[in-house]
């Protein structure tokens, strides 16, 4: 009944809807590609028409050199009788002009407070000119004038020979505002270069940062090859993307690119009103529909949608989950089977957690076992693995750490000294200070350690802990001298976390010390031993009471 009170209507608006939009997105298309021809060709046509006027002028000097006795010179009458001012007036796209010889010598008109970048470029159109080639550069901003102007310049030519050159700053302040007319409503126009930046764009705010819009697809179509094109794509750089339709027309020489878009949203406004006029009808005949068969199909509808409820419930991992029905139909048969099966599953994932549990626990137990062992070997250290893991728990609870990275935390702490396996007892429970080549010995254990525990996929999230626990945060270290952030954050926990214990521990070479004389000592080793970061965390859980130590044996039983 939903379907044949719905098909028709949908497929009718479907219909209409393509046609209508086939319609105005030709007609969209249309405006926007005259509106970006038609700013291209006011560009060509203000460049071309100044290029010009910079060839009569060049025209002049050159007829004016003719003309001059021999003794004078053109480009020395021209800086005397100051007569380039008539061409940079307020009206003039001109707003600087030089008129030089080949030694840079000659007139000039231009704004005082002009930028010196705008003054190289102009340099560099001189000696392009005196090459005997023509110049145009790249777009500025003239901020004295607060418009946005080019560099031109033409040579000054008599019968091949290169008398000069004529450098202009041409205005762009009509193209700027033709481009502000363009771009109202919903409807952008810019100016970009072949490598995206915008030259000009209608939106001030935008104008003002001139960004990259090298990201646009139709920006990249035009830098891959300069031609007209209009398409539809996507602005993903706002908070949301926006569809776009849109133009790019080429400007030719220099080679720039104007493009006109508009969003989809906005040119397709009419198919939009269609689309919410189906879902509206759309919506009535759905809910007609639905009024009818609720109304006969009520008593299959509830047992199913108390089956799918209990169902989803199953998925989202509650096997409690029981149907209760009265019928005997085929879908009170199906809601018995349904318990039975939910039945199974519930015993199954209790049998799988318990398995899961114990799994673990023998797995931690095996990890403690091997840590006490391992601080069995030497009477100083007994329960020394179990210390560091609770302390390094208490400094990484402070930083804090997420819960996946505080289990690995605690096994690593936990064996961060399973590589002392493979030292010689002699070297561990020697009383006095290391010799140097024991001390070279011992320094091995981290890798050591790591070395071991690398056989076990279980652990190789573990291992930066143990193998790094005796780098130093300023470098000098071991086993492989890191510094900084270099040094794993596991690592840099145990580090504080095995100090404080063996400072707070009695051992053969120093008694035990007093917590805050520990805390203050630690807090010195700041940016040289340890990560002044993780010395806050440890300090606060100090305060916090996290770390404590609690009344030991001190010294060997």
């Amino acid at each position: 009944m939903v379907l044949v009170g719905l098909l028709p209507l949908v497929i009718s608006h479907y219909f209409l809807i393509g046609i209508n939009r086939d319609s105005l997105e030709t007609l969209e298309k249309k405006y926007l590609t005259r509106s970006a021809v038609g700013i291209a060709k006011d560009i060509e046509n203000l460049l071309l028409s100044n290029t010009q006027q910079l060839n009569e002028i060049a025209g002049s000097v050159r007829l004016m050199q003719k003309a001059l006795p021999p003794a004078m010179d053109a480009f020395a009458y021209a800086a005397q009788t100051g007569w380039l001012a008539e061409y940079t007036t307020g009206d003039s796209d001109l707003l600087a002009l030089r008129v030089v010889d080949p030694e840079g010598k000659g007139a000039e008109a231009k704004p005082a407070g002009i930028e010196p970048e705008i003054l190289e470029d102009m340099d560099t159109a001189r000696q392009v000119a005196l090459s005997g080639q023509p110049y145009t550069g790249t777009l500025r901003e003239v901020s004295v004038v607060n418009q946005p102007a080019v560099v031109i310049g033409v040579p000054i030519a008599d019968d091949k020979k290169v008398l000069g050159a004529v450098v202009g700053l041409v205005s762009l302040r009509r193209i700027s505002q033709r481009i502000g007319e363009e771009g109202k409503g919903d409807v952008a126009a810019f100016l970009v270069d072949r490598n995206g930046k915008v030259l000009i764009h209608s939106e001030p705010s935008i104008n003002v940062l001139h960004p990259n819009y090298s990201y646009l697809r139709i920006v990249q179509e035009f830098a891959k090859a300069p031609v007209r094109l209009t398409e539809s794509y996507e602005d993903k750089k706002g908070p949301r993307p926006i569809k776009l339709l849109g133009t790019v027309a080429p400007v030719g020489r220099p080679e720039w690119g104007v493009v006109v878009q508009k969003p989809e949203a906005s040119a397709f406004v009419s198919v939009t009103k269609m689309v919410k006029a189906t879902a509206q009808w759309g919506s009535i005949a759905l809910i007609l529909a639905i009024a009818v068969s609720v109304v006969f199909a009520s008593g299959i509808a509830r047992p199913i949608r108390m089956l799918a409820e209990r169902t989803a419930e199953i998925a989202n991992g509650n096997y409690a989950q029981r149907v209760e029905l009265k019928t005997h139909n085929e879908i009170g048969e199906l809601a018995t089977n349904f318990n039975v099966m939910s039945s199974a599953i519930e015993r199954s994932i209790d049998q799988l957690k318990k398995a899961a549990h114990e799994n673990h626990l023998l797995f931690m137990n095996s990890i403690r076992m091997l840590a006490a062992a391992i601080d069995a070997k030497d009477p100083y250290t007994r329960g020394h693995s179990e210390r560091v893991a609770r302390y390094s728990i208490a400094i990484g609870k402070n930083i804090p750490l997420p819960e996946r990275e505080m289990k690995n935390l605690r096994i690593s702490a936990l064996l961060h000294d399973v590589g002392k396996i493979g030292i010689d007892d002699r070297i561990l429970r020697k009383p006095g200070a290391l010799s140097d080549d024991e001390f070279e010995v011992m320094k091995g254990h981290p890798a050591k350690g790591a070395a071991i525990m690398s056989g076990v996929a279980q652990l190789i999230d573990c291992i930066p802990g143990m193998k790094y626990h005796h780098e130093k945060w300023s470098g000098g270290g071991y086993p492989e001298g890191l510094e900084g952030e270099a040094i794993p954050m596991q690592a840099r926990i145990v580090a504080i976390a095995d100090t404080f214990d063996a400072m707070t521990t009695n051992r053969p070479y120093q008694k035990a010390m007093e917590i805050n004389y520990v805390v203050d000592k630690i807090k010195t080793f700041a940016g040289t031993r340890f990560d002044p970061r993780v010395i806050d965390a440890f300090v606060q859980a100090v305060k916090r009471g996290d770390i404590q130590i609690e009344e030991q044996v001190r010294g060997a039983a």
